[in-house]
């Protein structure tokens, strides 16, 4: 890990705030959003490195992850088993909310950090605070807090549970926020104060100082196949 690790109609979009009841952003501004839907003069990962994204481990390895645009979104297809991110540090002191505009067309098979095989088609890592924690392990690198947003398939795993992994047990939740069919583009709208005080037993929540589009098929069926596609996240107060 390293310092810091997709149209809705008018319609749909009016549904989704009904059947949520307020919605908490209606008169608020985002304080930082990322739009992905590309660029024509640029590819995927042209976009990614000017909008100061940093790709690792597998993600410039199109051979093993391909990054593209379409549809004004950006999609990432796995085409073996593979883990890679593209990182982002920022600094939002205000951030107190999160909403995802995005989805899964291909769930990876058998993922459930319910069942031990902690993976997943796309994942939002959210970093609190620039002080690295201690990991617990000695060959796994120390890291500030996170939370990792993610979707999964039903069955898989209990949606809104704070799930820790095999790594960072002490500094690292991960939660599964819907169940969305395939191919289904969904807001997804996140209190990040509370998630946090609810994952970790601190009297304080960190500054937002990173985020991290991830995916992990390494330990899935299917031969590590998956995809899905993000199209907005942007930080609320």
């Amino acid at each position: 890990m390293t310092n810091f690790r997709p149209m809705l109609s008018f319609f749909s979009l009016l549904i989704a705030t009904l059947v949520a009841g307020v919605d908490v952003h209606a008169e608020n501004s985002a304080l930082h959003e990322f739009n992905f839907s590309g660029e024509p003069t640029r590819t995927a990962y042209e976009w990614l490195t000017v909008s100061d994204f940093s790709l690792e481990r597998h993600a410039d390895n199109p051979d093993r992850i391909e990054f593209y645009h379409k549809d004004e979104a950006l999609h990432l297809r796995v085409k073996k088993p593979s883990f890679g991110m593209a990182v982002h540090e920022l600094d939002i002191p205000s951030a107190r909310h999160l909403e995802l505009l995005w989805g899964v067309s291909d769930f990876p098979e058998g993922a459930s950090y319910e069942h031990g095989v902690d993976n997943e088609a796309i994942m939002l890592y959210v970093f609190f605070g620039h002080e690295r924690q201690p990991s617990g392990e000695i060959f796994v690198p120390d890291s500030p807090y996170f939370i990792g947003f993610y979707l999964c398939p039903k069955g898989a795993d209990d949606v809104n549970e704070p799930y820790a992994g095999h790594h960072y047990k002490k500094t690292g939740r991960y939660i599964c926020v819907e169940h969305p069919a395939e191919g289904e583009t969904i807001v997804s709208r996140i209190d990040l104060e509370e998630e946090f005080r609810r994952s970790f037993d601190k009297p304080y929540v960190p500054v937002v100082s990173g985020v991290s589009i991830e995916v992990d098929t390494t330990g899935s069926g299917n031969d590590g196949h998956a995809a899905a596609f993000i199209r907005r996240l942007a930080f609320y107060p």
